[in-house]
């Protein structure tokens, strides 16, 4: 493309087949974004997609970088741009622009088809040009539309086998490594039938028992059936042994070490830090680990953000890092291990690490806040500490590209400060992205699963296990305060619990912050599962990271533990205070009126403990709305909400006929005593402050009011 491009015969071959696969798949996903922008007719899925794109430009733009592919950057650069005013503005590209964007995706794929088969790509100037008039025009609509730049040429795919080796394509590996599950599947389903026939000759031999008109026909099925379970177990012994044979060596074949996923990553520090006045270097360790080649296709992009992000944010100048008693040259390290049936990779730096005021204001949060909880907001789009937006960093959407790559990979990004200064990425992936090995979790009648290598510890909690620390919904365990996530109500299921006084079972997880407990309605048991994807209708839920056939035929879907992990850092309460034992109650229909939803479910847990029935209502009129249709034996509510506040709900139950007579109790964090009298004169019943709340004595009042 431009003149000052390193011509391609100059360019690693490994590297520069690298390129032109990931160049070819990310122009294929730029024209099927900008085509469905053009066909959807929603603003919200338009707006969507500009964001999609957005990373999309963003990734590539990194990727031509590497290979000092200047003309193939200079679009991407410019079409981020584009891509960026729209969004940030929150208006739909129009046809024109569309037509040009379609435009500079054809420049981009001829580009790399030219590289591909060893030609140098013709100038693309004109495309670059009409991207730079673009965003001095937007708010015309005549903005000029450009053809391809040329029609390219196709490259030729070389098979050989005069080395005793061949070029399997990805797709027919996956195919292989799914049959080979489905064998392991099939043995499980084997080894149940041989324990069936175990059991019917059992049946049969106390049939011989009632009688001797019996004892000739339950001697013959007996017979039969111990031929039978003793072939059924030699297939099952021959089967085992021939699917974890093939299954072993298709997953030999699919691995790489992991050195391949940092090939390159050396030019980006080495001329990043050029670019930039710095002096850096990196450094890899665990190269040499083998791991599963989806894992590492889905790994190089986000290593490159984060190395550029190391660069870019982390590495001072050198003369910064002289006067901090630092090497002029910065290091950057890349190390990978396996613990268990995970992988670690971490990336750190040894530069000056996160500014927390600086992170608090892009976050837009208090200096105060955990440090923790605060590093995790980098993950967020457009939350970055560059005060300027360069080609290096400033628009906060790299380390968002990270934390979805890694989670697509079913997996969970960290990030933590170094003591001696730095700050470190790691990232926990899975080896495989077929099997698994999980837990099978019950909420309702829905089966989830949760893979257990995230799975610390079981436990049952209690009624007085719950409780409120720090301003954080917890479960009190042996160790210490743990968030929490009910899983019946996060998913949407109806509990399946008989007796909800009895205790429920909750499974410790290790996530992104912290363990945090899943609550759930049963344990059904462990077994390893073939991961299938959820499809493209479904690849946006987060919630899930994939379906699992289970060996009745039920689906089991795969929880997403960053996501669960996000839903327990979020149910906060205004107050903290602690719960102790309930009292039991009779079968009474409570309806819970507060406008936050983890206060209402908390509230809920309790009430449902303690032996009441619990309806929800997010304010006021929702409360009066519910109550008409389907009544209650008392209302607690809040006091400061939406639409209709505890007081004025408070006064229009007094006025109604039907419910006149009906309990409330205002629980509020409102601590004037006028505030108190005023909801006594409304028609309350008693008046609680969450400041000074007590389980006990909120109870005994419930029992005392209904």
């Amino acid at each position: 493309m431009a003149t000052d491009m390193t011509k391609p015969e100059e360019f690693d071959r490994e590297l520069r087949h690298m390129f032109t696969q990931e160049v070819g798949e990310r122009a294929s996903d730029m024209e099927q974004a900008l085509l469905a922008i053009e066909d959807t007719g929603e603003a919200d899925e338009k707006l969507r997609l500009h964001e999609q794109l957005l990373r999309t430009a963003h990734s590539l733009k990194g990727a031509a970088g590497l290979l000092q592919v200047r003309g193939v950057e200079a679009i991407c650069h410019w079409t981020e741009e584009i891509l960026s005013i729209a969004v940030n503005e929150q208006f739909v590209l129009e046809k024109p622009k569309l037509d040009l964007l379609l435009s500079a995706a054809d420049a981009i794929r001829d580009a790399a088809r030219s590289l591909g088969a060893g030609e140098t790509p013709p100038p693309a100037h004109g495309v670059v040009d009409a991207l730079k008039a673009a965003i001095g025009a937007r708010h015309r609509s005549d903005e000029p539309k450009l053809g391809p730049l040329s029609a390219g040429l196709k490259v030729p795919v070389r098979i050989s086998d005069t080395d005793g080796s061949m070029r399997v394509s990805a797709d027919r590996l996956d195919t292989l490594l799914y049959r080979s599950g489905e064998l392991l599947s099939f043995n499980a389903i084997i080894r149940r039938h041989a324990e069936e026939a175990s059991s019917l000759r059992e049946q049969a031999r106390k049939l011989r028992g009632v009688g001797p008109e019996f004892a000739a026909q339950a001697a013959s099925i007996e017979s039969g059936l111990r031929q039978l379970a003793t072939s059924l177990r030699q297939d099952t012994r021959v089967m085992h042994s021939a699917a974890t044979a093939l299954d072993h060596e298709v997953r030999h074949a699919r691995t790489q070490p992991f050195a391949e996923a940092c090939k390159g990553l050396d030019r980006v520090v080495r001329d990043l830090a050029a670019a930039s006045g710095k002096l850096a270097e990196l450094e890899i360790k665990g190269g040499e680990i083998e791991i599963d080649r989806s894992i590492l296709s889905g790994l190089q992009d986000s290593l490159r953000h984060l190395v550029r992000n190391a660069v870019a944010h982390g590495i001072q100048p050198p003369e910064e890092r002289r006067a901090a008693g630092k090497p002029e040259k910065g290091r950057v390290l890349i190390a990978a291990a396996i613990s268990g049936d995970r992988m670690q990779v971490r990336v750190e730096d040894d530069g000056r690490g996160f500014d927390m005021a600086s992170l608090s204001k892009a976050a837009d949060l208090a200096v105060g806040k955990n440090e923790a909880e605060l590093l995790q907001r980098v993950f967020e789009p457009g939350v970055s500490t560059s005060g300027t937006v360069t080609k290096l960093a400033g628009r906060g959407i790299g380390l968002d590209i990270v934390k979805r790559n890694v989670e697509a990979l079913r997996g969970t990004a960290e990030v933590s400060q170094i003591p001696s200064g730095g700050a470190a990425f790691t990232l926990t992936l899975p080896l495989t992205l077929a099997t698994f090995r999980v837990l099978e979790v019950l909420a309702g009648e829905h089966v989830f699963t949760i893979d257990t290598a995230s799975v610390r510890r079981v436990l049952r909690i209690h009624a007085q296990d719950f409780a409120m620390s720090g301003g954080r919904c917890v479960v009190s365990t042996q160790m210490g305060p743990i968030p929490f996530v009910e899983l019946a109500n996060w998913s949407g299921a109806r509990p399946g619990r008989c007796d909800i006084r009895q205790a429920m079972p909750a499974i410790v997880v290790d996530a992104p912050g912290g363990p945090i407990a899943v609550l759930v309605d049963a344990v059904a048991g462990e077994q390893e599962l073939l991961a299938r994807p959820l499809g493209p209708r479904l690849a946006k839920i987060r919630r899930y990271s994939a379906g699992m056939v289970l060996p009745d035929g039920r689906i089991a879907l795969l929880l997403n533990v960053a996501a669960l992990a996000e839903a327990a850092a979020e149910a906060r309460s205004p107050n903290g205070a602690h719960w102790p034992r309930p009292i039991p109650a009779k079968r009474r229909k409570v309806l819970v009126v507060d406008d936050s939803k983890y206060v209402r479910t908390l509230v809920k847990l309790i009430l449902e403990n303690a032996g009441y029935d619990v309806a929800m209502a997010s304010n006021g009129k929702e409360a009066l709305d519910q109550l008409g249709d389907h009544g209650a034996d008392m209302v607690i509510a809040d006091v400061d909400m939406p639409s209709m506040n505890g007081f004025e709900l408070t006064e229009a139950i007094r006025r109604s006929e039907r419910f006149t007579d009906t309990p409330v109790v205002l629980v509020t964090g409102r601590e004037t005593l006028e505030d108190k009298v005023r909801g006594l004169r409304a028609g309350a019943n008693a008046y609680l402050r969450k400041d000074q709340f007590d389980a006990q004595h909120f109870l005994e009042t419930m029992r005392r009011v209904v």
